[in-house]
């Protein structure tokens, strides 16, 4: 941790150092912005040495392990686009040991990307006057300008791969692959009118092509086509702590993805990511403990039971898990879903109606369609134009923060005036703090709290401002994920019918809850006992 200190303070002295010799101040910002990121990846690098001795209630937890869901909690998309590397390279490899196609035919040069690149980068440039394009691709994405750029190396080769030229140029995995996402006996005849949808040529006498939208179609049925036909495995199907991933015969090591995906990565990722292994093993201990943490062939029998239902819909559980739950991946998903249903094992006695009823009573307003109306004064610990974290933001946030809510307690602004004047919001935030009546998942969404942040911070502020929170008061100021906020209840309506658990759908719905419910307050408690190191 002092290490990191010298870091920043190394930081500031550069900073110091730069404003007094520079003259042209376009060359001094860009200057200054390329100190900043690499003295920022050398904080990385020093919290990234932590991951090399984490204790648990004096356990130490293996650093391959920690490394391997370090990658999986920071980099999930990038293991995801690991995966759509290792189907390019398979399909690569037969085209080119065929004599189909020669090596040459698949080469993209990062100029290529470049170029195809620079329209959206002068858009975004001529819109966002000032903003660093590279900052804003690191925080959206995780990446930094060499991983992002060998991202859309990889789209482009993938169409080389699976969608050269017309379709009926295109190998035959990709024509089995959107056969198999259609209907019955229509795949052949799809195929067929894709065919003739791009014969002959447009009016500027160039070959026809399909509409983007139609491409961008049959680049998701071949990817999920692939995965299906794929034996694709993670640390929770029980691979060894040196490998991230394996599909089929190619496998992707731990220490390799942890150099890949740490470039894009702010300290403040790696911090959550080293908070959530901490505290899993938290939990895993207590359960061990106390003999109920599944073991690996019951846990693999229970999820596929449980995915089932989910997974032969478009709500599949990687998009209820990544889009609704808020997890960076499944599979940290996964692994959190062992503990619970862990847990679930250890209160099986209190699944009964009075104890389910009472919880649909309670909660009734999340159920039953209930609302509440809030307005919100943030204070960002992250840059509101770039997204990127500040030094210190958190910190700087509360103060700005503690400073508005003192101002309004001794009267000196209101809250309207506090709310256009003093809020810090972002560029896409068409709300400007007004959020109207919300239903309890969409304030989580407003407030940038979900189901895996909560495990992490102890409490979820939006369940507190739902239920309880006295209209007409302001209320804060309030710790959220990367910010604070100050909170204003202007209403809130009931519940619109009663729940009954007797109902089998409902009390599904109500147990699941319940079962979350209890499980977060029993992690505190774990927690508020466990000595992390």
């Amino acid at each position: 941790m002092q290490r990191a200190t010298y870091v920043w303070a190394a930081l500031l002295a550069a900073t110091i150092g730069f404003s007094a010799r520079a003259q042209d101040p376009q060359e001094q910002v860009k200057a200054l912005r390329k100190q900043v990121n690499q003295l920022a990846d050398q904080l990385v690098e020093e919290r990234a040495k932590l991951l090399l001795d984490l204790r648990v209630n004096g356990q130490r937890l293996d650093p391959l392990e920690v490394k391997r869901e370090a990658v999986y909690l920071t980099g999930g998309k990038l293991v995801e686009a690991k995966v759509a590397d290792f189907f390019i390279l398979e399909e690569l490899r037969k085209q080119i040991e065929s004599g189909q196609k020669k090596p040459e035919d698949f080469q993209v040069s990062e100029q290529d990307v470049l170029e195809e690149l620079e329209p959206m980068k002068a858009d975004f440039e001529t819109k966002n006057p000032g903003v660093d394009f590279w900052e804003v691709v690191r925080t959206q994405y995780g990446l930094n300008r060499e991983t992002f750029l060998e991202q859309r190396r990889q789209a482009k080769i993938f169409d080389l791969v699976f969608f050269p030229g017309s379709p009926k140029d295109w190998p035959d995995i990709t024509k089995e692959a959107i056969k198999a996402q259609t209907q019955s006996d229509q795949g052949p005849k799809f195929i067929e009118q894709l065919e003739k949808a791009t014969e002959g040529t447009d009016e500027k006498g160039n070959p026809k092509k399909l509409p983007e939208f139609w491409v961008n179609m049959m680049r998701q049925f071949v990817q999920k086509g692939l995965r299906n036909w794929s034996d694709i495995r993670y640390a929770s199907h029980g691979l060894p702590a040196n490998l991230v991933l394996r599909v089929n015969d190619l496998e992707w090591g731990t220490e390799e993805a942890f150099s890949f995906v740490k470039k894009g990565l702010f300290v403040q990722d790696l911090e959550r990511a080293m908070q959530e292994v901490s505290v899993r093993e938290a939990l895993r201990q207590e359960l061990a403990g106390k003999n109920v943490y599944v073991a690996d062939e019951e846990f693999q029998r229970r999820y596929e039971e449980y995915r089932q239902p989910y997974d032969s819909t478009p709500f599949t559980v990687e998009v209820i898990a990544t889009r609704f739950k808020g997890y960076p991946c499944l599979e940290a998903f996964r692994a959190r879903w062992r503990l619970i249903t862990s847990y679930a094992d250890l209160i099986k006695d209190e699944f009964d109606d009075e104890r389910l009823q009472a919880h649909a009573n309670k909660f009734g307003a999340f159920f039953a369609d209930g609302q509440v109306s809030i307005d919100m004064i943030p204070f960002q610990g992250r840059n509101p134009k770039t997204g990127a974290w500040e030094p210190d933001g958190m910190d700087k946030a509360r103060a700005r923060a503690e400073a508005v809510f003192a101002a309004l307690e001794k009267k000196e602004i209101t809250f309207d005036a506090a709310l256009s004047e003093r809020g810090e919001y972002f560029a896409n935030d068409d709300k400007r703090g007004r959020l109207g009546f919300l239903p309890l998942n969409q304030l989580k969404q407003q407030l940038r709290e979900n189901e895996y942040t909560q495990l992490h911070d102890g409490f979820a502020i939006s369940n507190h401002l739902f239920f309880d929170a006295e209209v007409g008061k302001t209320h804060g100021p309030i710790a959220g994920p990367d910010g604070y906020f100050i909170a204003r209840v202007n209403a809130r309506t009931p519940a619109r019918r009663q729940i009954d658990v007797k109902n089998p759908k409902e009390r599904e719905l109500v147990r699941e809850d319940y079962l979350n419910h209890r499980f977060f307050v029993w992690a505190n408690e774990v927690i508020a006992k466990t000595k992390f190191e």
